[in-house]
């Protein structure tokens, strides 16, 4: 700053005290300064250490929104939400996450963890109803039936529960079937000479 223009000082001087002077009169009448990341960031915290989720989301949606480029407020939103069994909000905060670092590990298993608890809660809701699921959604579960497969192994389709049927029923069958390939127990047995069973004198 040039201070040996003097009247260009006083222009300068007069315009802080202006500022000084509308600032303190904001302060005065109880309106707080307008908020930054950090502060934001700080409140989230503050408000999380006290088990106030959403008022601690609330802080870091506006973090986020001072700062769109950031991922760490939304990681911290998946975070929490997930830690309060909501999924969704936590697979949609998550997404926000992975769209500006796709790298990102805590938010991909997020995704992950998540993803797999709404299909869970989906299915006992399709499983409560008392209708059937349309050939559109049934073919929906094939291809998430075949994904899973893919993925996690063809046995992981198949409880533990019905294995054990499965086998009891392989079982069955093949008790039947050899039943029937035995000799009826109902005819009588021949008696008499063997020899005479076979036509000899």
């Amino acid at each position: 700053m040039n201070f040996k223009d003097p009247a260009r000082f006083a222009r300068l001087a007069g315009a802080a005290g202006l500022l000084f002077v509308l600032g303190a009169c904001a302060s005065l009448a109880g309106r707080p300064a307008p908020p930054d990341y950090a502060g934001s960031m700080a409140v989230a915290q503050t408000y999380a250490e006290a088990g106030q989720m959403d008022a601690a989301v609330a802080a870091l949606e506006q973090a986020a929104a001072l700062e769109p480029a950031r991922k760490e407020p939304w990681l911290l939103i998946a975070q929490l939400r997930a830690g309060q069994g909501r999924h969704v909000d936590a697979l949609a905060a998550a997404e926000q996450v992975l769209r500006r670092d796709p790298a990102d590990r805590a938010a991909y298993d997020i995704t992950i963890a998540s993803g797999l608890q709404v299909a869970q809660r989906t299915l006992e809701r399709l499983r409560g109803s008392a209708q059937a699921p349309d050939d559109a959604r049934r073919g929906q579960a094939q291809l998430i039936a075949a994904l899973m497969a893919e993925v996690f192994g063809p046995e992981l389709l198949v409880s533990e529960e019905f294995k054990t049927q499965l086998a009891r029923d392989a079982i069955n069958r093949y008790r039947a079937a050899r039943v029937k390939r035995l000799p009826d127990a109902r005819k009588p047995e021949p008696k008499g000479d063997p020899l005479d069973l076979l036509g000899g004198d």
